[in-house]
Parts: structure tokens; C-alpha cells; sequence
């Protein structure tokens, strides 16, 4: 298996599953979206610290830590990555998954306009015609909404950016990732003291603790494909296949949560699939 076909393979599953990953977290919808962003936090590093350990790599994660540049680039991609899980945690638990899902499908576009700004990659025609098309959704739903698409939008600019950051920091994906939630940890827990302190902590041994510590996997096994994915692709080529996840979470919130779907939310959806259409079609030829 060559390094494109690897990047493929790991690009495929990680998307399907965040794909998913409404049901998980519809689950913990009676525990506040900060909570479970703190939780997630905490038993991340939990799991990636027993994994580096065991595989006596700790000594390198140090060193990353006393490389200045590094560690600010990894506070950054760890401050982004944070910022989406609890935007994307609040929307589930408030039933906007369609949400989510249209701000996962702009991503790949949002991705696409980061590699050609910062990267210098080559923005081809249907890029540009797509990019406008996406433009076009947005102003559908603001219209709809009567306001700016909050999630929609931090969404997939936290997580282009975050994408960005890891594809210019060349470290293990493992190290880096665990440097970013070693940077974040002391606000999670900070946080889930002060919960402690005023009685509102979950920290039963029941399935609501359970759910909670197994965040750290359900977190930790998608971002170390995606990293790894980000090694062997281009930032452009990795946004194509961004469309996986948000396609499940859109039939998901349909079929699953019965969430209303109106006609002018349709449209922003139609123009999205448009603009990865022609996207996909043109890589296809290209090909």
C-alpha cells in the first residue's frame, strides 16, 4: 500500500466516524456540552499519556514541549480543536445536528481556501466556482435564519484551521496530539473542580460516567487518522473527503431525530452538494 492509498484508508474511516458521532453524544444530553468538552479533555490525556508511556515516547513529547514554536502551534491547533468539540457537543444537545452537518460539509471548501491562501496550493476554476456556490448557501441561510449560521460556520473554520496548523507542524500525530490536550488540561480540570466544588460534577459509576470516560477514546482514535491522513495527503485532496461525515450526521438527524428540515435549509444543503459535485467531478477528470 502506497503512502496515497494509506492516507485514503485513514481518511475513509476517520470520517465515517464522526459521522456517527451524534448518537454518541445525543446519549450525554442531560450533561452540559462544557462538561463533556472537559471530560473528553481529561480522559484524552489520560489515554494518550498510558499510550506514551508504555511505548517509552514521553521523553520526545518533552522535547516537543521545549521547542517554543511547536508548543505555541500546538496550544493553538489544541485551543481549535477544543472550540469545535464544544460547538459541535451544544448543537447535538440542543437537536441541531442538521446544523453540524452543513457546517461539516462547508468544511472541505473551508480547507480547500486555507490550502491556496497559506499553502500556495493552486485554487483550480471549479474550486472557485465551488467556493462562490458556498458563499451563495450562506447568505440562504442567514436568510432563513434571520441571522448569522453560528454553527455552521465556526464549525468548519475551527476545524480547517486546526487541519492547517497540523499539516505545517510536522510531528507524530500521537505526540502532537497529546501535547494539545497536556496544554488544555489545566482548564478542563479547573473547570470539573469548580463543578466539584458546587455539587454539579457527574463522576457516578454509572452508564453517564461510563459514557463520559469513554470520550477519550471516542475522541482520540478519529483525530490520530485524521493526523495521520494529513501526512500522507494534500490539505486539498483531505477536504474531498470530508463530505463522508457530514452525509451520515445529515440522514442521522433525519431519520434518526426526526429534525425538521424546511425548504430553504434544503436549498443551502442542494448548493453545498453542488459545489462537492463539481468539485469531485473535476478531480475525477483531472484523474
Amino acid at each position: 500500500m502506497n503512502k496515497e492509498q494509506k492516507g485514503i484508508a485513514f481518511a475513509l474511516s476517520t470520517f465515517f466516524m464522526w459521522g456517527v458521532f451524534p448518537i454518541y453524544f445525543k446519549l450525554l444530553a442531560d450533561v452540559g456540552a462544557v462538561q463533556v468538552l472537559a471530560h473528553r479533555i481529561v480522559w484524552s490525556a489520560i489515554i494518550l499519556f498510558a499510550l506514551l508511556y508504555f511505548s517509552s515516547k514521553l521523553r520526545q513529547v518533552f522535547r516537543l514541549l521545549s521547542l517554543k514554536k511547536v508548543a505555541l502551534n500546538l496550544l493553538a491547533s489544541g485551543v481549535l480543536i477544543s472550540i469545535n468539540w464544544g460547538v459541535f457537543i451544544w448543537a447535538v444537545e440542543r437537536g441541531q445536528i442538521l446544523e453540524t452537518s452543513l457546517g461539516y460539509f462547508i468544511n472541505p471548501l473551508f480547507s480547500i481556501l486555507l490550502g491556496a491562501i497559506f499553502l500556495k496550493e493552486r485554487l483550480s476554476k471549479a474550486s472557485k466556482i465551488s467556493l462562490f456556490i458556498v458563499v451563495i448557501a450562506i447568505c440562504v441561510q442567514i436568510y432563513d435564519l434571520g441571522s448569522l449560521p453560528f454553527i455552521s460556520l465556526i464549525l468548519p473554520a475551527s476545524f480547517a484551521f486546526y487541519g492547517l496548523i497540523r499539516k505545517k507542524v510536522r510531528v507524530p500525530s500521537t505526540h502532537g496530539l497529546f501535547v494539545e490536550t497536556m496544554l488544555t488540561l489545566p482548564f478542563a480540570l479547573g473547570f470539573l473542580l469548580y463543578l466539584w466544588s458546587v455539587g454539579e460534577a457527574r463522576l457516578d459509576f454509572d452508564s453517564t460516567g461510563f459514557l463520559l470516560a469513554f470520550s477519550g477514546v471516542v475522541t482520540i482514535l478519529p483525530l490520530l487518522t485524521f493526523n495521520s491522513a494529513a501526512k500522507y495527503l494534500r490539505l486539498s485532496t483531505l477536504g474531498f473527503f470530508q463530505y463522508l461525515s457530514p452525509s451520515i450526521s445529515f440522514l442521522v438527524a433525519i431519520f434518526l431525530y426526526n429534525e425538521p428540515l424546511g425548504m430553504l435549509k434544503l436549498a443551502s444543503f442542494v448548493l453545498i452538494w453542488a459545489s462537492l459535485a463539481i468539485n469531485i467531478f473535476y478531480n475525477l477528470k483531472k484523474h
